[in-house]
């Protein structure tokens, strides 16, 4: 299933150059495929995670930022898509004027929720493939993985 086979990595002493491949590789097939899921709304996977992160009571553009590890100017791009397609809004900071605050609109609370389906979908029939034991454990080891780096 994944690169480097059952771990011949960790006999000759490649342990993290296997487990970065690893989770490289691991990484690109999950998204492409949760892509590939999103591509049946007209979807992308960033686009997606924007609308979830909007579900709440809106952010401004710096806490999207640090939410979505996103590049200042690809969020940008991406909540202004957002605001053409009627699927989010902008409104001023209540406390900064400096500031907006983006809102995530009806329709695009529509969308999220055609669009979390289609993610539980995907998400279902992996979790399917791997066990419940495998799903577990995989989602224990990358719950304990360190998140400042």
């Amino acid at each position: 299933m994944f690169p480097g086979g059952g771990g011949a990595g960790a006999r000759d002493g490649r342990v993290a150059d296997d487990l970065v491949e690893l989770l490289t590789v691991t990484h690109r097939r999950v998204a492409g495929g949760v892509a590939a899921a999103l591509a049946e709304d007209g979807a992308t996977l960033d686009g997606y995670r924007l609308l979830r992160a909007l579900a709440g009571d809106g952010r401004t553009m710096g806490e999207l930022v640090a939410a979505l590890g996103l590049p200042a100017p690809t969020l940008t791009r991406l909540v202004d898509a957002a605001v053409d397609r009627a699927l989010a809004y902008r409104l001023p900071h209540p406390d900064d004027g400096r500031k907006v605050v983006v809102h995530l609109s009806d329709p695009g609370r529509d969308r999220l929720r055609r669009q979390e389906a289609l993610v539980r979908a995907h998400e279902s029939a992996l979790a399917a493939s791997l066990g419940p034991e495998r799903v577990a454990a995989l989602t224990r080891a990358l719950e304990d993985l360190p998140t400042d780096r």
